[in-house]
């Protein structure tokens, strides 16, 4: 009778030691299986992240306006005989000069980088209610609107820019003078060219902004 007992509870101890032995592998195979399902949606996740930050573009630098400085070789001025002017490379542009011949009175400039044909448009004496309101601001993923001032710290106008998700960037400058620049959807590399000019803008010292 003890052999007996003895031998019925090796058995089960054999036959529970047999269940345990299938149930870990199942176990183990299922935390496998989340700890890779989880891993590859943190990757899914971390490269859908890399890949919209990097169509995000750099923001442009709001231009801070100062009396104009000395010209420097290379560079061509453009603007009225006073008022607002900018200093383009003039190996990089080709520059268009026009006014209008009938009310309103707008007299401007159209830049366009070599070997291109978007364009920054440089109006002086536009009102801003005649600006048309760009279309693209609807479909843009960001936009951002700051204050552009003056080397004494007052604003002197507004810089509103954005870009769509393709990284395709816009940007519209008004003036209180009713000046105005802008250029439409651009590459990234063009709005580089576009954001150094509007950067160098300055005032002939015979303004009074």
């Amino acid at each position: 009778m003890y052999a007996n007992g003895v031998q019925d509870r090796t058995f089960d101890l054999i036959t529970k030691g047999a269940r345990m032995t299938k149930l870990f592998p199942v176990r183990s195979r299922r935390l496998s299986l989340i700890v890779t399902s989880g891993t590859l949606l943190l990757s899914a996740v971390c490269i859908y992240l890399f890949m919209h930050s990097s169509k995000r573009p750099p923001t442009p630098a709001v231009p801070v306006v100062s009396a104009c400085k000395e010209l420097t070789p290379g560079m061509r001025r453009i603007g009225e005989g006073y008022g607002l002017q900018f200093d383009v490379p003039a190996k990089d542009f080709v520059i268009h000069e026009g006014a209008s011949d009938a009310p309103p009175l707008v007299h401007g400039f159209g830049l366009r980088p070599k070997g291109s044909e978007s364009l920054l448009e440089i109006s002086y004496g536009l009102r801003q209610g005649n600006m048309a309101v760009d279309p693209t601001r609807v479909f843009s993923t960001h936009v951002e609107k700051r204050n552009i001032p003056n080397d004494k710290g007052r604003t002197i106008g507004d810089d509103e820019w954005g870009y769509l998700s393709s990284g395709e960037r816009w940007r519209q400058i008004r003036l209180w003078g009713g000046d105005s620049v802008k250029y439409g959807l651009v590459s990234q590399k063009e709005a580089e060219l576009f954001d150094r000019v509007i950067s160098s803008a300055c005032l002939s010292p015979a303004s009074d902004h």
